[in-house]
């Protein structure tokens, strides 16, 4: 029983979650409607219905449900549901960033729960037991509908089985033309039945159409128009919609959302399988197909929805309706996908796919909950304190190879004409590293990548470019591949060199729209390349350093080495109120420490005098120089108390821009302790934050050395 429980708050936490969000997209649709595209439009709902079926939905910062007040939904609803059964208590903690919280502290908040006298026996019984009820009855009410579909389903195959192949050659003809039409080549079969209601196709991978008798009688046309839309369904799969639906349906029975949302989907699947008909067509054809849905729907229009898990050319008259205005609305394009439409519909797959991240605990023992925290400075901590970066930079080549997940060889050549290597990237979501080289004549030579990945290279160029041709190609007699890829209007060539399973892509030249060529590398070079590839161990590692470049840090190694080269302890502020960090970058050159926090917010740390401190320190005041106030028209400074510091506060108000009503501006406080000086930047000032506590947290956290060490 408390299994069954379980999964019934489950979806009573799903069915809550996704209600909202479809209540969201329907509302934007109604206000949306003239400008949102059918298929994008399709694609929305598509979305909610697949949420639907989600019992287990990850967390994302990103989701739209992050925008509910206080708790956001999960923590709403979890506090609801415990109103009602025992077992689902509030036991979050606070998530802190970087650790976990000591067990003797947990065991403590456990203990001090359990000894709490405010349950009262019979009251939890009694919502125990109504608990107990309300999942039976969903359960019983899902084993129905499930039962209920497979007699459905059953009945309707029996009764396909009655249908007769038909093997007209005039008929297969048109059904050939129409495969071709739409690009189909799997072989699809066609049947007649004296006592179907309309014409339809089944089969997910083994497509058959359905057709009711009378429909012999339809002129060739007709006919035509009628097996394409069909084909359009299997060609767009729209057959898995009606497996989602009954899903959805089965699971959420008692939610009279998810009923709406598989009703109007069923009736978009209809309207955009005309749009793709139509794109196929053409315009010219607009008028003939609308009166083919015209003149063979009159054959078998009814009220009733059409039942089975197939793909009906029309249920109803209100259906049948908004076809026909699209159809005269219907304008070449209107189902194409751009890659904006595209772009846009993963964003809002992330807003909508997703669960609010849990919210904070508004407790004693959040605000305090730097005192809860064990770090053990023997294991890497920076997994807990660093957001995962979507792209790793790196200024040496054996962090490089430590962080890629695979072994490789790297190229010990670099080309004439001035090149130098300009970055190493490591991209842990696709699996794959990067060597950017740069001509140090100011752009006289060509730019050019060199990718490493154990994955098919199309994996990740159909996502960063449209890919136009692969095919195979020599170059100094080394064996490959060239891959065409476009990217607005200019096209790259890039050389596939695989050995060991290990792709190694060479981008060598770019061309215009006007066909010139924008730059390129010599082929002789790509091959010095491909024959310089060695093992990491035997290449001159000194080639792959970039001393002017900044340490990132990515491990726990890279942040003693950040420690190492600003040659002072600095301040880790490790708190739940500041968040993860977005990146943390250390300077060699310039001794200094860098930590970003989401929200434009950073702390920057450092042994030298700021100059502007200095300044103020000095004068009470602060000067501009000429190449500054060009940026800001001016920059205030005042001594400010918080936290018992004295901490100088900066306001940089730049130059009024066209259109804007309040300038853009910047605040820096900065402060000294210990012969360190800090910096706190925040680049966002028209979102205000509680920059007062953050100043707290931070001055108040401990430094690398406290941490590690256990002080």
């Amino acid at each position: 029983m408390d299994i069954l429980n379980t999964v019934f708050m489950n979806v009573l936490l799903v069915t809550f979650t996704s209600s909202i969000i479809a209540v969201i997209i329907l509302l934007i649709r109604y206000l949306l409607k003239a400008k949102i595209s059918i298929r994008f439009n399709q694609i929305l709902l598509s979305l909610i219905l697949l949420r639907f079926c989600m019992l287990i939905v990850p967390e994302s910062s990103i989701s739209i449900l992050n925008l509910l007040p206080q708790y956001g939904a999960e923590n709403i609803i979890s506090e609801s549901l415990s109103t009602i059964h025992p077992n689902i208590e509030n036991r979050q903690t606070p998530r802190n960033s970087i650790g976990k919280i000591t067990q003797l502290n947990y065991s403590k908040n456990i203990d001090k729960r359990l000894d709490s006298p405010t349950i009262n026996t019979r009251h939890v019984e009694k919502k125990f037991s109504i608990t107990n009820i309300l999942s039976i009855i969903w359960l019983v009410g899902l084993l129905l509908i499930l039962f209920g579909s497979i007699i459905i389903q059953g009945r309707f195959t029996y009764k396909l089985k009655l249908c007769k192949q038909i093997d007209d050659s005039d008929l297969l003809i048109i059904i050939d033309k129409c495969k071709k039409i739409l690009g189909i080549k799997r072989k699809v079969n066609i049947y007649m039945g004296d006592s179907l209601r309309s014409p339809f196709i089944t089969g997910l991978f083994r497509p058959s159409i359905y057709i009711p008798k009378q429909m012999i009688n339809v002129n060739q046309e007709h006919f035509q128009h009628v097996i394409l839309h069909e084909l359009a369904h299997y060609k767009r799969k729209d057959l898995m919609h009606n497996i989602f639906s009954v899903i959805a349906v089965g699971i959420h029975w008692f939610n009279p959302i998810v009923w709406k949302i598989t009703s109007i989907i069923k009736s978009d699947i209809e309207v955009a399988c005309d749009t793709y008909v139509l794109d196929k067509l053409g315009e010219n054809n607009a008028i003939s197909y609308g009166e083919s849905i015209l003149v063979v729907t009159r054959l078998f229009l009814t009220r009733r929805n059409q039942i089975g898990l197939a793909c009906y050319f029309s249920n109803t008259k209100k259906q049948l309706e908004r076809r026909i205005i699209m159809i005269n609305k219907f304008k070449k394009n209107t189902y194409k996908f751009t890659a904006l439409s595209l772009i846009i519909a993963l964003l809002i797959g992330g807003i909508v796919l997703t669960n609010p991240v849990k919210a904070k605990q508004k407790n004693d023992q959040l605000k305090n909950s730097r005192d809860n925290l064990e770090v053990d400075a023997n294991k890497d901590m920076i997994d807990d304190i660093l957001v995962e970066s979507n792209c790793n930079r790196y200024n040496n080549l054996d962090s490089f190879i430590d962080d890629v997940g695979f072994e490789f060889m790297i190229p010990d050549y670099i080309p004439q004409n001035n090149y130098r290597l300009g970055a190493l990237n490591w991209y842990p979501q696709d699996e794959r590293a990067r060597l950017f080289y740069s001509n140090k004549n100011n752009g006289n030579g060509f730019y050019f990548n060199i990718m490493i990945s154990h994955k098919d290279p199309d994996e990740y160029f159909d996502e960063m470019m449209p890919k136009i041709d692969r095919y195979n190609n020599s170059i100094e007699g080394i064996d490959g591949e060239t891959l065409i890829t476009k990217l607005d209007s200019r096209v790259s060539k890039h050389f596939i060199y695989k050995k060991n399973d290990i792709y190694y892509v060479i981008e060598y030249q770019k061309i215009n729209e006007d066909n010139s060529i924008d730059g390129e590398l010599p082929e002789l070079e790509v091959a010095k390349i491909i024959r310089s590839l060695k093992n990491p161990d035997n290449v001159d590692k000194s080639i792959f350093n970039l001393p002017n470049t900044a340490l990132r840090v990515y491990s726990m190694e890279d942040m003693t080495t950040a420690r190492e080269i600003v040659g002072f302890d600095f301040k880790l502020p490790i708190d739940e109120f500041l968040g993860k960090y977005t990146e943390i970058i250390a300077s060699q050159d310039r001794k200094y420490i860098n930590l970003n926090f989401k929200g434009s917010l950073s702390l920057t740390q450092k042994q030298e005098i700021p100059y502007y401190y200095e300044q103020y320190t000095k004068l009470g005041k602060l000067e501009m120089a000429d190449s500054e106030k060009g940026w800001f028209e001016k920059m205030e400074g005042n001594w400010e108390y918080i936290n018992n510091r004295k901490v100088l506060k900066i306001i940089n108000t730049y130059e009024l821009l066209k259109d804007q009503k309040e300038p853009d501006r910047d605040i820096e406080y900065i402060w000294c302790e210990n012969d360190v000086y800090y910096c706190v930047s925040y680049y966002d000032y028209k979102n205000p934050i509680d920059i007062e506590n953050i100043m707290k947290h931070i001055m108040d956290s401990k430094t690398f050395d406290e941490i590690t060490k256990g002080e």
